[in-house]
């Protein structure tokens, strides 16, 4: 699931957020035309307007300034600040050039003066990049570089980059009222085999050091002696192994579905993969007592002989055994969300292909098996 961040009008930086709630926020007016955002994948912050086509048909955005026309403007601006001084500068100097009478005033003597310079300048028509609709401002007016201040960088304080100053509340908006889509039994299969996979890795990451870990601790209380091994207790170790190995498993297995489950993505990384999320009966994020529950309950569904986890396929919200006792329901990741309408209700790449994989491996199982019994009824 893409993940959004975006910056306000204090350089404050909000996110993660996902698709829907970029939407939701553009829909109260908290992203403007030129609000900074990024998401995985860009090399650097853009507007707003720029991305906004990616979740909205139509943002209602007007039209961005044309860059010819932005730099026509600026020129105009300069060229209007430079004529400014040249008139100001002109009329000081018929001023002090202007004869003066005997009395040592600047008063005009008796005979008609002629134009000045600067009023021959003022009479001649002003050119054509100048402007025609308006006088020129004065210089102490014209800031280009204030009116197009450069963009923002990485490097200064405060870049959007940098960790906001203020908390922001997480928006779990649920949003009633549409189509649902439910998870269907293959879809939740395939996100079980990405989750059982890495929790198997973890697990047995985090075994091997302890594993290792114990046996230097144990050689080195019987003196690293292999006479000393059998009778100093490896029973015993061997018994509080196999205790810490199951509880290993099920405390490995407890956080990593509880924790991302009740967590802002409401799925764990099976789940993100093939596009679903757990809520509870209302649509609603799960807290993380009913996360634990419902982790729990599975454990009926394992002792069914799986039978739990066979419901899934047969009842109409797509509920096994730990959902009904949890009451919650996997559905799809933008159910119950301002975009129902882009549900996914088919199996999908990531799901198909992981069944593809696991389904060819399950086929070389079965038939190294079978040839391995065939010889061994062959040579009987």
């Amino acid at each position: 699931m893409t993940q959004w961040y975006y910056s306000d009008n204090e350089r404050n930086r909000h996110g993660p957020l996902d698709g829907a709630q970029m939407i939701e926020r553009h829909g109260r007016g908290e992203l403007g035309p030129d609000t900074l955002v990024w998401r995985d994948g860009l090399p650097q912050w853009q507007p707003w307007r720029d991305l906004a086509g990616e979740l909205i048909a139509d943002p209602g955005f007007s039209v961005a300034p044309d860059p010819a026309q932005v730099l026509t403007e600026r020129v105009d601006a300069v060229l209007g600040s430079a004529v400014a001084e040249a008139h100001e500068r002109a009329d000081e100097a018929t001023d002090a050039a202007a004869p003066r009478n005997p009395a040592g005033t600047a008063e005009p003597l008796q005979d008609a003066p002629q134009a000045s310079p600067a009023e021959a300048l003022r009479a001649e028509p002003a050119p054509a990049n100048a402007g025609d609709t308006a006088p020129f401002a004065p210089a102490s007016s014209a800031k280009p570089v204030d009116a197009y201040a450069p963009a923002r960088t990485l490097d200064e304080p405060d870049s959007p980059y940098a960790a906001p100053r203020a908390g922001v509340a997480e928006d779990m908006t649920v949003v009633q009222g549409h189509e649902v889509v439910y998870a269907g039994f293959w879809k939740r299969l395939a996100a079980y085999m990405i989750d059982a996979l890495l929790v198997t890795i973890t697990y047995y990451a985090i075994n091997t050091v302890l594993v290792l870990g114990g046996m230097v601790a144990f050689g080195a209380f019987n003196g690293f002696s292999s006479s000393n091994w059998l009778t100093g207790g490896a029973d015993s170790m061997f018994i509080v192994y196999t205790v810490v190995t199951y509880l290993l498993m099920g405390a490995i297995s407890l956080s990593y579905y509880a924790g991302f489950e009740s967590s802002s993505m409401q799925a764990t990384l099976g789940k993100l993969a093939v596009g679903i999320k757990v809520v509870d009966a209302q649509g609603r994020r799960l807290s993380r007592g009913r996360a634990i529950g419902r982790w729990f309950a599975a454990m009926l569904s394992y002792l069914s002989l799986y039978v739990g986890y066979l419901l899934i396929a047969f009842t109409d919200r797509k509920q096994g055994l730990h959902d009904m006792v949890a009451k919650t329901q996997v559905v799809d990741r933008w159910a119950y969300t301002a975009r129902p309408e882009i549900q996914n209700r088919t199996l999908g790449t990531v799901a198909l292909v992981v069944l593809i994989l696991v389904g060819l491996i399950w086929a070389a199982v079965v038939g190294v098996l079978l040839v391995a019994l065939g010889f061994a009824a062959f040579s009987s």
